[in-house]
């Protein structure tokens, strides 16, 4: 003979809180849509007008020592102190085959000798990228100073990043 199974008071009160929960949980992570489509747009950093101005670069040239290293120097409109990067490559995306940082002194600078990976860079035609993002992490604390953190810099090659930091990023182009 088969025993009929009971249900105690335990058995009511744990199946009462299991249906309460159950209950209570009804709709958690579902979201109330709009009940029209809407686009909303990322609000980045006003940057009209940054790049208006007088040019921040005066001239800049590559050139080559007598062992074929390349040397590069230009003349830039920031104040003296400004920490550059200019980092080299053979087309718009590829690694950089070679990069420093210059600091501009007299509104110029004059990078040391560089050379690839395997000595000097052979002659051909590269893509050199002038950046300079003025932040405490990076300028001396004169140039933020004189700058107003970089946000008083216009001219060619000024923008904002992401995050709405003043930044230097400039491309030349040419065969050396």
């Amino acid at each position: 003979m088969e025993r009929a199974a009971s249900i105690g008071p335990r058995d009511l009160l744990v199946a009462a809180l299991v249906i309460g929960a159950s209950l209570g949980c009804s709709g958690c992570g579902s979201h109330s849509s709009p009940s029209h489509d809407s686009i909303t747009l990322e609000r980045l950093p006003d940057t009209t007008g940054l790049a208006q101005g007088a040019p921040i670069v005066q001239g800049f040239e590559a050139y080559r020592m007598p062992n074929g290293a390349m040397r590069l120097k230009g003349h830039l409109n920031f104040p003296d102190g400004t920490r550059v990067q200019v980092a080299i490559r053979r087309a718009a995306g590829a690694p950089s085959v070679a990069m420093c940082q210059v600091t501009v002194e007299d509104h110029a600078f004059d990078s040391p000798p560089l050379i690839g990976a395997t000595g000097p860079l052979p002659v051909s035609d590269y893509r050199f990228e002038l950046s300079a993002p003025f932040t405490s992490a990076w300028q001396p604390p004169e140039v933020l100073d004189l700058t107003d953190q970089g946000r008083l810099l216009r001219g060619p090659g000024m923008t904002r990043d992401h995050a709405g930091t003043p930044t230097f990023w400039l491309v030349e182009e040419m065969k050396r």
